[in-house]
């Protein structure tokens, strides 16, 4: 994994570019009444990551507790991965839109924000945050080379 392509001297980011790519329309569910912005289920993001990097470190760093009652209301979440041949950490906090009135629930739900927030600053689904100013894949697809593989919905 982790394979860099060279042209002209010039090195290609293969992986990185594949996870910049646009998940296909039907693979994108529409946000919840009364909530903000379409997303893509977690365990796509979760299969797209390792579809394209292969195994990767997640880890739940911390829990973040409400002061007075000590509900689980968020995490700080780290995933690394390694990509064109770089090993690459990045950290993010996810939340809990909806307290469950359960721990365990409440931490389920953070972490599985945290982990796509974390994914979204590699590429995946990052198109869904940015919305009409995404460019990412086009820049990079300027830079690509190689044959291109259509994303396939399921």
């Amino acid at each position: 994994m982790g394979e860099r392509f060279e042209r002209n001297g010039e090195k290609k980011m293969k992986q990185l570019y594949e996870l910049s790519r646009k998940f296909p329309k039907d693979w994108i569910k529409k946000a919840p009444k009364g909530k903000f912005g379409n997303y893509v289920p977690h365990p796509v993001i979760t299969q797209r990551l390792l579809e394209v990097c292969g195994p990767f470190n997640w880890e739940v760093v911390e829990l973040i507790r409400q002061e007075t009652t000590g509900a689980v209301v968020g995490c700080f979440g780290k995933l690394t991965v390694e990509i064109d041949g770089k090993l690459v950490t990045v950290t993010s906090i996810g939340d809990v839109e909806h307290d469950q009135k359960n721990d365990g629930s409440n931490a389920k739900h953070a972490e599985s924000d945290s982990f796509k927030r974390c994914a979204m600053k590699l590429g995946l689904g990052l198109h869904l945050w940015a919305g009409e100013e995404y460019y990412l894949d086009k820049q990079l697809d300027k830079k690509e080379i190689g044959k291109k593989t259509k994303l396939q919905s399921a």
